[in-house]
């Protein structure tokens, strides 16, 4: 064989290969869901951007008044950002911080919907584009066990590793809806629904400013198999 065939043999034998060890690569890589990868440490930054666009057309109604969803059309948008940020000052302690900025509006001022459509101009039907606190707190883990176990970091908690039984007291400034009544379909209006009265509202209320957030303590117990949270 002369090195001319040797090469067309040889050459796409090794572009195969490449593709194989490559596809695999990419089926055992964790797939990413950010736009950027987040920082490993003591450290926690990340972002998240929402935006909500509505609208409708014309239709008839035989009665309109100032608090009644308009029967002309319409459409409107609104945002909010969020900048998350923290530090795991020691192990156990947790300093966490987070400011949003909100704008725009919602169809009709946000009325004339029992359940509205848009969760995040419920509250305040006129977004002001200022900067505010959303989050402050303190996050404190108490160890009672040695054992540990890791878990997925999120802007809440940015600890790699938890005891598997332990004692978690926050205090400060925090949604009440960022820790009770969560589940993967409907708690989160900037990741599932984004009606009102699908996200946590529709069977009850809880204590919050006109941004949904308030000032207060949880006590939390965890265990493997069970935990106990009371705010």
């Amino acid at each position: 064989m002369n090195i001319k065939n040797l090469v067309r043999v040889v050459v796409p034998l090794l572009i195969s290969l490449i593709g194989v060890v490559a596809a695999q690569e990419v089926t055992d890589a964790k797939p990413l869901l950010t736009i950027f990868p987040h920082p490993e440490g003591r450290f926690w930054i990340s972002g998240q951007a929402n935006f909500i666009f509505q609208g409708h057309g014309g239709f008839p109604a035989l009665y309109s008044g100032p608090n009644s969803l308009k029967d002309t059309s319409e459409h409107a948008l609104s945002r909010v950002f969020t900048l998350y940020t923290g530090v795991e000052v020691m192990r156990g302690t947790e300093l966490l911080f987070d400011v949003e900025s909100t704008g725009g509006r919602g169809i009709s001022d946000a009325l004339g919907l029992a359940g509205f459509t848009n969760v995040d101009v419920v509250r305040n039907p006129d977004l002001g584009p200022r900067p505010y606190i959303a989050r402050i707190m303190v996050h404190q883990t108490i160890a009672l066990s040695g054992a540990e176990s890791e878990q997925e970091r999120n802007p809440l908690s940015i600890s790699k590793t938890v005891p598997e039984k332990r004692l978690e007291i926050r205090l400060g400034k925090f949604s009440a809806a960022d820790f009770f009544d969560t589940n993967s379909v409907g708690s989160d209006g900037h990741l599932q629904f984004t009606n009102w009265t699908v996200v946590n509202n529709g069977a009850y209320d809880y204590a919050a400013d006109t941004r949904g957030y308030t000032y207060g303590a949880i006590p939390e117990y965890q265990q493997p198999r069970f935990g106990v949270r009371f705010g």
